[in-house]
């Protein structure tokens, strides 16, 4: 039972307009995620995203995040069977007065919440699971927060490998400027000791995934599709400043105070992922290729170390 409380709802909750709401479904994620581990819903999930980078990473000085994104656990993990078991986890669930409900918008799963403290504006959490990750996941446990002192979580979650995570922002950079993203990336090539990640294997990973929302990839039962909008990996790109008005989506969530100037993140982004202007060999053949690419980026992904396709057949 938790021991939230006016007074610890009105701490953790951000300055300007909509806090509370995002305070309240921070909570209520809590929360769910608590839950789900105890349910062992996560023997077949791994957290990523922004929302992991938030909860996992960056705690208080993280932005808020609404949507759950998860991967199915294992390459063997049916994705539609593990869906169908989140969606039953979830919708009609109370926890701790917290009411949670799934519903379908434009074919994507929302979460909406009613919570003891009244309603969270128009905010939804919108839920993906897409397929198994490429590393192996990692263990980490909740940055500590004050309001965690009012209810119990669980040691750890299964979370995709930073640089993976990373690597999937990357990719989505490449088709679309997403303040989010960009938000992300600065933080942790700016906070230690996160700013240690092997730079290396996240270009590969993020040549490789870019390569993967173009043309797809399987591994029965898990299937990567092509991605709507995806464009081929352009090194040029990372030694280029994106101007705030080529940025499409500008609703990085709640940052900490001040919100960051978009032109400010643009230089800094190019800054400091400069790296991924400078493919290796063997990368620069996967972008050069084009579609001809399948079999070099077959035998790379199978061959990338604290892989998860070393045995697996993929195609």
């Amino acid at each position: 039972m938790s021991r939230i409380t006016l007074g610890w709802l009105a701490r953790h909750t951000p300055p300007g307009p909509g806090g509370r709401y995002a305070a309240l479904i921070d909570i209520a994620q809590d929360l769910l995620l608590a839950h789900l581990q105890q349910q062992g819903v996560f023997e077949h999930l791994v957290f990523k995203g922004g929302t992991a980078l938030r909860k996992l990473y960056a705690g208080a000085a993280g932005r808020f995040s609404t949507d759950l994104d998860f991967s199915v656990r294992t390459p063997d993990d049916d994705p539609e069977s593990v869906s169908e078991l989140l969606r039953e986890e979830i919708d009609g669930r109370e926890i701790d007065g917290f009411s949670y409900g799934v519903h379908d918008h434009r074919g994507r799963a929302r979460v909406s919440y009613q919570t003891p403290f009244g309603f969270v504006g128009n905010l939804t959490t919108t839920l993906d699971i897409g397929p198994p990750p490429w590393l192996t996941p990692q263990d980490r446990g909740w940055v500590a927060l004050p309001i965690h002192q009012t209810y119990r979580l669980p040691a750890y979650l299964p979370v995709m490998a930073l640089e993976e995570n990373m690597a999937e922002k990357i990719a989505r950079l490449t088709r679309r400027t997403t303040a989010r993203d960009v938000y992300d990336l600065v933080w942790i090539a700016t906070t230690s000791p996160h700013s240690g990640f092997d730079r290396a294997t996240v270009r590969r990973l993020s040549v490789l995934k870019n390569w993967v929302d173009q043309f797809g990839l399987s591994s029965p039962p898990a299937a990567w599709l092509p991605v709507t909008g995806a464009a081929g990996y352009r090194p040029s790109l990372w030694r280029t400043i994106r101007r705030g008005t080529d940025f499409d989506d500008e609703g990085i969530g709640l940052l900490t105070v001040p919100a960051p100037s978009l032109d400010e993140l643009s230089i800094q982004l190019r800054d400091l992922y400069r790296f991924l202007a400078e493919p290796d060999d063997l990368e620069q053949q996967i972008i050069d290729g084009g579609p001809n690419s399948r079999g070099l980026v077959l035998q790379t992904l199978t061959h990338i170390e604290r892989g998860c396709f070393t045995d697996r057949h993929v195609y």
